[in-house]
């Protein structure tokens, strides 16, 4: 079993918890820690866990032996590497990082500790990411040639100005850290490496000082283009599409639902099942962390992730195309 604490304890910290704590014989979270000593007390009451007073307490703690971290972006890179340092497993939740370097520097830190490094990209769990990866294996699909998706939602609507996410340094290129990065690895999952980006970042709708409605067009190296719309202003939206020379494939991630166009012209409608892939990705963490084999998305696929997300944001600002 592995003994985790939580790192963080927002809204998202609790989902994770809910997901596993008193379902998984592999992981459990008997720690918790966040700055808040009335979200300490809170989850530690709900999860049945002791807290620590500070993250290095945390780290101190020898009965701990894996940080499972929802802070805020730009803390991933900082606290994970010192989790990592005192010999601790680290479950981050996406974005890897902010920076690429900082994410390179996070895997590197892992290696170098002998320790598991894995990031929370849960879509990449999802029952239509396995339908699509079977068919894909299978070379159904045919040609990969263009690739759309779009994740957005309507919160930043209601963003307060001291809210963390409610500045550009946590919410870089508007709601790509939040939203958009699950599709940048699903793009790259099945698309491979982007090659370049062209990309339009605006503020339009919010009354904070983030941006809003993020466009980008990619180019991958496997030779085919993909799409990308994240808004942050909007109804909830998790479309992914892929364009093959045997079929097109329209899904809706978080509805689970699937229509594939075959090049005879028939149409077929599927409801999938589905999955808690929060629960998926900490349990194959846990497994990882036991018998280090390697986690579902790679280390240098988040990291990558993290690269075209930097990416976005300079194409935007500098108005041209930006090669990765």
């Amino acid at each position: 079993m592995i003994n985790a604490a939580s790192v963080g304890l927002g809204w998202w910290s609790d989902e994770l918890a809910k997901s596993i704590q008193g379902k998984s014989k592999k992981i459990k979270i008997v720690s918790c820690y966040s700055k808040s000593k009335k979200k300490r007390i809170n989850f530690s009451k709900k999860y049945k866990t002791d807290y620590h007073d500070s993250y290095k307490a945390i780290l101190k703690d020898s009965k701990i032996n894996a940080v499972i971290l929802t802070t805020p972006h730009s803390l991933h890179a900082k606290h994970a590497i010192q989790a990592l340092q005192h010999k601790k497993h680290v479950f981050v939740e996406k974005p890897m990082a902010t920076k690429y370097l900082d994410a390179k520097k996070m895997y590197l830190t892992a290696k170098k500790y002998k320790k598991i490094l894995s990031v929370g990209h849960n879509r990449r769990y999802s029952s239509v990411s396995d339908f699509i990866n079977n068919l894909n294996r299978q070379k159904k699909i045919g040609k990969i040639l263009h690739i759309d998706s779009n994740f957005s939602a309507s919160g930043a609507l209601n963003y307060k100005k001291k809210f963390w996410r409610a500045n550009r340094k946590e919410s870089p290129g508007g709601a790509i850290a939040g939203l958009g990065i699950h599709m940048i690895d699903l793009m790259c999952f099945f698309g491979g490496e982007v090659k370049s980006v062209q990309s339009l970042v605006r503020k339009y709708a919010v009354k904070v000082n983030i941006d809003d409605t993020t466009s980008a067009i990619f180019e991958f190296k496997k030779n085919c283009t993909g799409n990308l719309t994240t808004i942050f202003a909007c109804p909830y939206t998790t479309t992914f599409n892929i364009f093959g020379t045997n079929m097109n494939i329209f899904s809706d991630v978080d509805k689970n639902k699937i229509k594939i166009i075959y090049k005879n012209g028939k149409i077929q409608k599927i409801n999938l099942t589905n999955k808690n892939t929060l629960f998926l990705e900490l349990q194959e963490f846990a497994n990882n962390c036991k018998n280090k084999k390697n986690y579902r998305i790679k280390n240098s696929e988040a990291a990558h992730n993290v690269k075209v997300m930097e990416a976005i944001v300079k194409s935007s600002k500098k108005n041209k195309k930006i090669y990765l």
